[in-house]
């Protein structure tokens, strides 16, 4: 198992919409990542299949542009980044 390198603080979950399963979420958090040997902070976004991160390695978000789904997930972004 590899150690863990992230370490979310807080986040918003943002519905993904159709094409994605109903069940999909973006993860927007504000976290310490490991970087080398030490670690810095960092806003991640990832995505959630049925309550986990990723399915079958698809961690990376994709945004359907016939979507309000960036606008959503930049909108939850700039509200932790101002807390």
């Amino acid at each position: 198992m590899c150690p863990k390198i992230y370490y979310p603080h807080e986040y918003i979950l943002v519905p993904a919409s159709s094409p994605y399963p109903e069940d999909t979420f973006y993860k927007v958090s504000l976290g310490q990542q490991r970087f080398r040997d030490s670690f810095h902070n960092v806003l991640k976004i990832e995505m959630i299949y049925s309550d986990r991160i990723g399915a079958g390695g698809k961690v990376n978000p994709a945004f359907p542009c016939s979507t309000e789904d960036f606008k959503k997930v930049m909108e939850a972004a700039n509200k932790l980044l101002r807390k």
